[in-house]
């Protein structure tokens, strides 16, 4: 794992990432989409559950489709489906010192908006570990997988691909970060979006407790 222990920049992802999927913090966040779809647009859930879905997939993220095709307010979307219950999220001190001993610079790349990923950091404990948030702001509203995202992220941070590792839950938001040359770290753990994806990637671990316990190891 030498591409692991020589990186300058350490990319995670936050949910279903830094904690476990089981905790069902995300499972929150989808729940309040299908709701507030439903009441915006007078659709059955069954109906907005499937528009969502339908969204995320192609956008990436619900939000997109949503401003896009149906005039909502992005503001109110996003403050209303991230206003979760975190009272299940809980400090792993292990998982912090592994973080902490990484060489290089620690850096959050969400789809999230920032007063989320800000609020899951601080209950984890994790605030202080990580140099910077890259959240759905600082991407201009593009979204993992698509390229603009990508290239947002480098540009404002100056990463140097080649010398860069990114640990994310979902399989689709990998592929396009080792073709831009990163080293990728699947967590396995998590339900996929996309389940018919033709990529491997360079590591796979079933969560990042798993993954630093092999990194000690090799």
């Amino acid at each position: 794992m030498q591409k692991i222990n020589q990186a300058e920049t350490y990319l995670f992802d936050l949910d279903d990432t830094l904690y476990c999927p089981s905790l069902g913090i995300l499972k929150q966040v989808e729940s309040r989409m299908h709701h507030f779809i439903a009441n915006a647009l007078s659709l059955p859930l069954p109906e907005a559950t499937v528009l969502s879905n339908l969204y995320y997939k192609q956008y990436g993220g619900t939000v997109k489709g949503l401003v896009k095709h149906h005039d909502i307010s992005r503001d109110d979307f996003i403050h209303y489906c991230h206003d979760v219950d975190m009272t299940a999220l809980t400090i792993q001190p292990n998982m912090i010192n592994q973080i902490n001993q990484l060489s290089g610079r620690k850096i959050i790349y969400t789809n999230s908006p920032k007063h989320y990923a800000t609020k899951v950091l601080t209950k984890l404990a994790l605030i202080d570990s990580f140099d910077a948030i890259f959240s759905l702001e600082d991407a201009n509203y593009e979204l993992k997988p698509h390229n603009a995202s990508y290239q947002q992220l480098c540009d404002t941070h100056a990463i140097n691909n080649h010398k860069t590792v990114f640990f994310d839950d979902q399989l689709r938001n990998l592929k396009p970060a080792k073709a831009l040359g990163m080293t990728t770290v699947w967590l396995s753990g998590s339900e996929q979006v996309v389940t018919d994806l033709n990529y491997t990637a360079d590591y796979e671990a079933n969560n990042l407790a798993q993954f630093f316990n092999l990194l000690q190891t090799s």
